[in-house]
């Protein structure tokens, strides 16, 4: 079972002198997604860091990043192995979190990080991360109920324990979609400690670069990304003076300088894993189905993902969408479900399997998902596959209408199972505004200088046409990124399109306002 409590890692991590400052972020969901944005940012802006999440995704050695790269599996091993023995002479019995905690520690130190951006493992206050002996700054995400029976029963409690990263004299910043109670426990626990500034932002970064502006378009719907990169880089714009030497985080600058380039680029560039992420499941099913993947696994993060599921697909009649659904054994079922099953819908219940590091983390069972589901929805077609995740997947796609989806979520491990399963091949991808795959291999990018032009343009005009011409596109084709041919909308991206007509003014003429290049013409 999980042994909370510092005295083991504390004492594996007893002879590292730990160099290099931490950023340490705890919360209950966004926290992994920070830390990729703000490992991003500072590598991006010339700093040496370190990144420390969990779990792994593919191999144990891929949650430790060095400049964004998975530290080496040999110098993992290698390191481990000196952990081992420590943990061996001094009869610790450390658990394995704490041993991979030790090891990722180390490796910072030995790869002379200057920062190491260090995801909490499950609470904050007795996590094996809270041994770090030099904190630069301290972050809080949304919060949210979670891992009750070991972190309280109530958004309060949990909250406390989250808050025992805080340092005396280290800032605190956290997320502005916390609700009041959250940021009350979180001044109180900071003014106890003497930590601080606290402070929080709801502002997007703002740069002028052109690409950047439309993938910020193209992530409204996705608010917990969109958080994400405002704490991310509302904590670069703090480290700013812990780094001098970092290339200036110039937010609020209306001039468009080199330093917007490297800052919007490190954004655009960077792709978080399994968060609502399509990907080619053909080496699970063996042909090339894309689906939706996402961690959501509690009622918090299926809320996020209900937006983005009925923003990208229900929203224009994708038809129903078949569920491939695991959680963890104690989570809130029904609170999980109800944002995100319909009367309509199909589901297939799963169940993970052993979770490296973490033995204590047990599956629910595919049958307690499925009465779950038939408490809300008695009509609901339900098959349980108990650890049969592929064949729960197959099923998954035989069910799936020509214009209907496949998502996949309910639990971190089910996810990295899948990932791990479809990384057989070049299978993974993030769609971005900036490139998008079409069926017969074709390819085609947004031309940058027309983009201003096209935005200033759009109108409602526009959805009206992408309605109209939506049911007849669905029947040739079940890509999710369009093109149009002959100034008449046949396929388009319904996020980006969608955001443009009703944000924009009226007045779109396709004759005048596309921008045509050998009859095919190239629309975000």
């Amino acid at each position: 079972m999980i042994q909370l409590g510092l005295r083991r890692a504390a004492q594996l991590f007893r002879n590292n002198p730990q160099p290099w400052k931490a950023v340490h972020v705890a919360g209950t969901n966004g926290k992994g997604t920070v830390c990729t944005y703000l490992s991003a940012l500072l590598h991006a802006g010339g700093v040496r860091t370190g990144r420390f999440t969990s779990p792994s995704i593919i191999d144990r050695w891929d949650c430790i990043t060095i400049n964004e790269k998975p530290v080496a599996e040999s110098v993992f091993r290698e390191v481990e192995a000196q952990v081992l023995e420590r943990n061996k002479a001094q009869d610790l019995k450390a658990t394995e979190f704490e041993i991979l905690t030790a090891t990722a520690f180390d490796i910072f130190t030995r790869e002379n990080v200057e920062v190491g951006v260090v995801e909490v493992g499950m609470g904050g206050r007795d996590d094996a991360t809270n041994v770090l002996k030099s904190k630069c700054l301290t972050i809080i995400t949304r919060m949210g109920l979670d891992h009750q029976g070991f972190l309280g029963n109530t958004i309060e409690e949990i909250t406390k324990v989250k808050c025992g990263i805080f340092r005396q004299g280290v800032p605190v910043l956290y997320s502005s979609n916390n609700e009041a109670e959250v940021v009350e426990v979180i001044k109180a626990e900071a003014a106890a400690v003497g930590a601080g500034p606290v402070k929080t932002y709801e502002k997007m970064p703002s740069f002028r670069q052109r690409n950047y502006k439309a993938f910020v378009k193209a992530s409204m719907a996705r608010a917990e990304q969109k958080m994400s990169i405002i704490i991310a880089y509302r904590a670069l714009c703090y480290l700013e003076s812990e780094f001098p030497q970092m290339i200036p985080a110039t937010l609020g600058v209306k001039s468009a300088g080199p330093e917007q380039v490297v800052y919007s680029n490190a954004i655009l560039n960077t792709q978080i894993p399994g968060r609502q992420q399509y990907i080619d499941i053909g080496p699970i099913v063996g042909k090339r189905i894309e689906v939706m993947l996402d961690g959501a696994h509690n009622p918090q993060a299926a809320s996020y993902l209900h937006e983005v599921v009925r923003y990208e697909m229900r929203d224009f009649n994708y038809g129903p969408i078949t569920w491939v659904m695991a959680n963890t054994k104690g989570k809130d079922l029904p609170g999980f479900l109800e944002p995100l099953v319909r009367s309509y819908d199909s589901v297939a219940t799963v169940e993970f399997g052993p979770v490296d590091g973490m033995p204590w983390i047990e599956p629910a069972s595919s049958e307690a998902i499925a009465h779950a589901v038939h408490e809300l929805h008695p009509d609901v077609p339900v098959k349980t596959f108990g650890k049969d995740i592929p064949g729960a997947i197959n099923w998954a796609i035989n069910q799936k209408a020509a214009t209907s989806r496949v998502v996949i979520c309910g639990s971190l491990y089910l996810k990295f199972h899948v990932m791990k399963a479809a990384s057989k091949s070049d299978a993974m991808r993030h769609k971005s505004p900036e490139e998008f795959k079409i069926e017969d291999k074709a390819e085609c990018k947004v031309i940058p200088e027309r983009v201003d032009d096209w935005w200033k343009s759009f109108g409602e005009k526009s959805l009206e046409l992408v309605k109209k011409e939506k049911s007849k596109a669905l029947e040739r084709s079940d890509q999710h990124f369009r093109t149009v041919s002959n100034s008449q909308v046949e396929q388009r991206s319904s996020l980006e399109l969608e955001y443009a007509a009703a944000t924009k003014p009226s007045g779109f003429d396709p004759d005048r306002d596309v921008h045509r290049d050998n009859d095919m013409v190239i629309v975000f």
